[in-house]
């Protein structure tokens, strides 16, 4: 009896290790999502420039008194196009070391986690393509009301992203609150 109650109790240890662990993989998920955040880190930083930029487009935009200005401001314009790709690419990036991370063996919180976290940066990088459709719709439409009415329809689509990146980014915190234990904190 005295061996058996041994026996269980390694058992139970080799268990609670494993459970513990998450199947090995966690490690290498950690190591994965840590790229991830370099490429966040980064997005976000092209974030506040291009909002900043954004910003003095539009005191552009709305300072056009005639057609001669539209093309200055096309021109300027064109210099949100590399910001929001650099945006859009690192956001991609990062959501596909996410669902890199996802694939592997963790515990099932933890890939609940990495593909919501997946989605919320695909969903971040869609909205940052759709970001540069607001300057390029000022290059395509002919005077500054079409461009406008242009610009609501693009602006509803970014909301819309928007609301469904925050909505996965709030789940995300959600399960990693839930579950301190198996997901730390950034």
């Amino acid at each position: 009896m005295k061996n058996v109650t041994g026996i269980l109790a390694v058992l139970v240890l080799i268990v609670v290790g494993l459970a513990c662990s998450d199947g090995l993989e966690t490690k290498k998920a950690n190591e994965i999502i840590a790229e991830a955040n370099n490429f966040i880190v980064t997005a976000n930083e092209n974030v506040d420039k291009a909002s900043k930029k954004y910003d003095e487009f539009i005191k552009k935009v709305d300072g056009i008194k005639n057609n001669d200005e539209v093309d200055k401001v096309r021109d300027f314009g064109k210099e949100l196009f590399p910001l929001y790709d650099v945006m859009s690419e690192n956001f991609k990036k990062a959501s596909e070391k996410f669902d890199e991370a996802s694939k592997l063996k963790v515990n099932p919180k933890y890939k609940e986690y990495l593909e919501t976290k997946a989605k919320e940066m695909k969903s971040r990088s869609d909205y940052a393509a759709e970001l540069k459709k607001i300057p390029q719709a000022l290059i395509d439409t002919k005077n500054k009301q079409d461009y406008e009415k242009e610009r609501e329809k693009i602006n509803e689509n970014v909301k819309k992203m928007t609301t469904e990146a925050k909505e996965l980014g709030d789940k995300a915190d959600k399960i990693q609150k839930e579950n301190p234990d198996i997901i730390k904190q950034n």
